[in-house]
């Protein structure tokens, strides 16, 4: 007679930086794929964005932590879609937004869906951290540059700027390298 197995997934925690939800820890689920992106990151990221960020519909594909929609939302952000495949990960999301007393009806949406289903709005801010391994980056871009998006966020652990540049659809605005994470903000190319 086979057992079943427990799956019972640890949690873990993570700060917001900086605004209203300032010192407020999320939980997200202790899986291999989950990296938040760290703060010293985000405090960068959003020095990049400033006040842009104050108003913004933002769109967070592969939200995982769902730390950069809920770093925005704290900034001012006026909306924020969360978007993961992984239905365990979207509650989670869900249940923070609870915790943080976020307007689920206006402030946020989260969607249990593959990250295309979100490409159908345009975006101020769309943050594009996917799991590594998939190496789906440029697919993903290639979605986006149909929509009509202020700034694009991305997050890889190699370097981007020559295939973005042949791409020829995005400026890269600023990039960074921490560790063995490289990031920039994008924005749509300007001919």
């Amino acid at each position: 007679m086979k057992r079943k197995k427990n799956y019972h997934l640890f949690k873990q925690k993570v700060s917001i930086i900086a605004g209203d939800f300032r010192h407020r820890k999320i939980s997200f689920l202790d899986l291999e794929q989950l990296r938040p992106t760290s703060a010293r990151t985000r405090e960068t990221l959003f020095d990049w964005l400033q006040a842009d960020t104050y108003g913004a519909k933002c769109l967070d594909l592969f939200s995982g932590s769902g730390i950069l929609g809920f770093e925005s939302l704290s900034r001012g952000a006026n909306h924020v879609t969360f978007v993961d495949k992984n239905g365990r990960i979207a509650k989670q999301i869900s249940d923070n937004c609870k915790l943080l007393n976020i307007d689920m009806m206006n402030k946020a949406v989260v969607l249990h869906a593959d990250y295309s289903y979100a490409l159908q709005d345009d975006f101020d801010i769309v943050f594009v951290d996917p799991p590594y391994a998939l190496r789906i980056l440029p697919e993903v871009l290639d979605k986006i540059k149909t929509l009509a998006v202020r700034y694009i966020y991305i997050e890889d652990d190699q370097p981007f700027e020559h295939w973005i540049k042949e791409m020829k659809c995005y400026d890269i605005l600023k990039s960074k390298k921490a560790g063995g994470v490289y990031y920039g903000l994008l924005s749509p190319y300007q001919a």
